[in-house]
């Protein structure tokens, strides 16, 4: 079980009155007639709480919310440790191991994250696992796919900072399977790039039904209750009617429309052969250094095609400037900003997940596992590093940001 020697881990004489009860009954009793699983589950709770109650006395805005359930490995004991936890979710014990890791053996933990990433639902994967005559670990399996789910629905009441360089949503249309008949669900995505320059998901919800308004609106406004205020600019679909509900939230923010999006409705509305010219002279727009000059062959482009497809057109032409919004950023980060690609890492992990699952989830839990998985693969692995487009242009994003919100 691995600690973190930075952490100032709470000293004996800070150990509740409760806690210390718990340790002098052990005492009392007699720790022969107790098993080391008890004595050592005790400890670890006992110092577990401690360390919350430090917590909570530094932070004025937070409060305790009792505690759930975690099974980890001690060397080669097993313990079940009731784990304190706070209401915003923030506070996590240093005693404990990375998320989803039990000190297992890394062949055991590759094994069970393998499994529950390849197998359609728990079920399947504790299936497997009898299968090769390790039902022993059962048990483990649906802890650790139970902590991916928690995770996620904790993901979505943290508390998040005021302060955002970049806002990615975007919504995928997947099926779940309910009885004999599939459902229509849908997942909606809200990824942020914090003013540090690292992406995180800040929100990620499933929804029976089809993408809608309604459903945008709700997830917009749980980010503004859970603390986000001012965002240089939002990078969306252009999904009818979203644009203006992201406006009248986020008004002071810069709306940028996925020029991805536009590229795929193009595709349906013009001719193969037109198609090909429109996206030959849309990648020679996006290179183009210059504003001024990008909005001139953007003009050009509309001309071209105006007359066969008029309200094509039209539609691009009243949304010109949260098509080009992205120019008016350093160059490195042009690309990242024009697209909810970021929004895509999640979306492409969980696409592959799909077609692997026979094209389907077998229930909202098996999707909310899968989902948790995807993301905590994300954070733990290419996310974890600042990507170098922003590292070349964070300090401009910062003094942007500085100019837009706090100059006077």
């Amino acid at each position: 079980m691995s600690t973190d020697p930075k952490q100032n881990l709470p000293s004996p004489t800070e150990l509740s009155k409760e806690a210390r009860q718990q340790l002098d009954r052990l005492l009392e009793y007699g720790l022969g007639d107790l098993s080391l699983r008890q004595i050592l589950a005790t400890a670890l709770k006992a110092l577990n709480e401690a360390e919350r109650r430090h917590f909570l006395h530094h932070t004025d805005d937070d409060k305790g919310n009792g505690f759930y359930e975690r099974s980890l490995m001690l060397g080669s004991i097993p313990l079940e440790v009731e784990v304190p936890r706070t209401r915003s979710g923030e506070f996590r014990p240093s005693l404990l191991p990375p998320p989803y890791q039990r000190s297992y053996p890394q062949e055991t933990q590759s094994l069970l994250l393998g499994l529950l990433a390849s197998s359609r639902s728990v079920n399947a994967a504790k299936t497997a696992l009898r299968k090769l005559g390790l039902s022993v670990s059962e048990q483990e399996l649906e802890s650790v796919a139970n902590e991916f789910i928690q995770e996620l629905e904790l993901r979505n009441t943290r508390s998040l900072d005021t302060d955002l360089l970049a806002l990615f949503i975007d919504a995928k249309y997947v099926e779940l399977r309910d009885s004999d008949r599939l459902r229509p669900a849908t997942i909606y995505l809200a990824c942020g790039l914090d003013t540090d320059g690292k992406k995180r998901v800040l929100a990620c919800l499933c929804k029976l039904g089809r993408e809608n308004l309604e459903d945008w609106k709700t997830i917009l406004r749980g980010l503004i209750e859970r603390g986000l205020r001012r965002v240089l600019i939002v990078v969306q679909d252009d999904f009818s009617g979203l644009l203006n509900i992201v406006k009248g939230l986020f008004p002071a923010a810069d709306h940028q429309l996925c020029i991805v999006h536009m590229q795929r409705n193009a595709k349906s509305h013009l001719s193969k052969t037109d198609n090909a010219e429109f996206n030959l002279r849309l990648r020679t727009l996006k290179a183009c250094w210059d504003e001024d000059k990008a909005g001139a062959q953007f003009e050009e482009l509309c001309e071209r095609f105006e007359s066969g497809y008029p309200s094509f057109i039209a539609e691009l032409r009243k949304k010109k400037t949260h098509y080009l919004c992205f120019l008016g950023y350093p160059q490195s980060i042009r690309r990242s900003l024009s697209t909810t690609n970021v929004v895509e890492a999640v979306n492409g992990q969980l696409e592959r997940i799909r077609r692997n699952n026979g094209g389907y989830f077998h229930s909202e839990d098996a999707l909310k596992l899968k989902l948790g998985m995807a993301i905590s693969y994300l954070e733990s692995g290419s996310w974890r590093r600042i990507a170098v487009s922003v590292s070349t242009a964070l300090s401009q994003l910062n003094a942007m940001f500085q100019r837009r919100f706090e100059d006077p």
